[in-house]
């Protein structure tokens, strides 16, 4: 790695990005090819419906694929620019704790905005001239919706604990690493402008994942924990969102399906108080995003001051 940290410092923002996508394209070749030699290893086939544990083979190749296409680029990105595997993302700085206690109540109140907001999007059709897209993606949706029940099918504790390690600590690390702590800090190095630089990344973040029933609320959830970056200056805020998010719709969805009830056929609005909820999340989530604005600006004042 000695010859890329002399090639980066005398380059423009475009030779980056085109490195930070050749560590993408490597990556996801090399892990995703080393996912699957394993998983072929441990169950003895190339096809997942063929496996003995379909989904221990899905959960196998999602943790390599994501290793390999966030994180390791990610780390090498870092590396590329000043030697450091934890600087350029903001990975070597703690957060302060009000800003931790402020996020841990969060992450329980946007649940039901998260909610809302995905009804919503899945309600909106696109015109007849566009029907072909629109059955395009509602393919793409199938397909994760799919497997999203095929890794939650046994309703088992071991099965959460296992699913909450893959599903959601794994995921959280590996993409904010990539997105927040990558394409974020690059946009916002570029442009100087941090709120742009916030939107367009949480804009790749929904695209990438190419589950378009849920591109809104995605959308909203990238630009929170891209706020949570650039406001705590540290990427490890952003991590424990995005895992406690995730890890908790897992537990929603493990505690409903223990009580026998679908969530994919029960709309949000349908619940007694729905709306109550929400307007009371909402004003939640506004006054708590305000607070954590303030007391980060007036932490940063007084560093200055030191």
């Amino acid at each position: 790695m000695d010859f890329i940290r002399p090639f980066f410092e005398g380059k423009n923002r475009l030779v980056q990005i085109l490195f930070l996508l050749l560590f993408v394209v490597v990556g996801t070749i090399v892990f995703s090819s080393l996912g699957m030699l394993i998983a072929y290893a441990v169950y003895h086939t190339n096809n997942m419906y063929e496996a003995s544990d379909p989904a221990g083979y899905i959960r196998l190749v999602q943790a390599f694929n994501s290793l390999g296409t966030f994180l390791v680029p990610a780390l090498m990105f870092a590396y590329a620019h000043d030697r450091k595997w934890l600087h350029y993302n903001w990975a070597d700085c703690q957060p302060h704790y009000l800003l931790v206690n402020v996020t841990l109540l969060l992450s329980i109140v946007i649940l039901p905005l998260v909610a809302i907001v995905s009804q919503w999007n899945e309600a909106i059709e696109l015109p007849k001239s566009l029907e072909p897209l629109q059955q395009w993606m509602a393919d793409l949706d199938a397909r994760a919706e799919e497997i999203t029940t095929l890794l939650t099918f046994k309703h088992t504790y071991g099965t959460l604990l296992v699913n909450i390690f893959v599903l959601a600590l794994i995921p959280a690390l590996c993409e904010e690493f990539m997105f927040q702590g990558t394409v974020q800090a690059f946009l916002n190095k570029w442009t100087q402008k941090p709120h742009l630089a916030v939107w367009i990344t949480a804009v790749i973040f929904s695209a990438i994942h190419f589950q378009f029933s849920g591109f809104i609320p995605r959308l909203l959830l990238g630009a929170y924990l891209g706020y949570l970056f650039y406001w705590s200056r540290s990427l490890w805020l952003p991590v424990l969102a995005h895992f406690l998010h995730n890890a908790l719709s897992l537990l929603v969805d493990f505690s409903f399906q223990g009580r026998g009830i679908s969530l994919d056929d029960m709309k949000f609005t349908d619940i007694h108080g729905a709306i109550p909820l929400v307007i009371s999340c909402t004003v939640v989530t506004f006054v708590s995003l305000i607070f954590m604005w303030r007391t980060q600006k007036e932490l940063n004042q007084k560093e200055e001051r030191l």
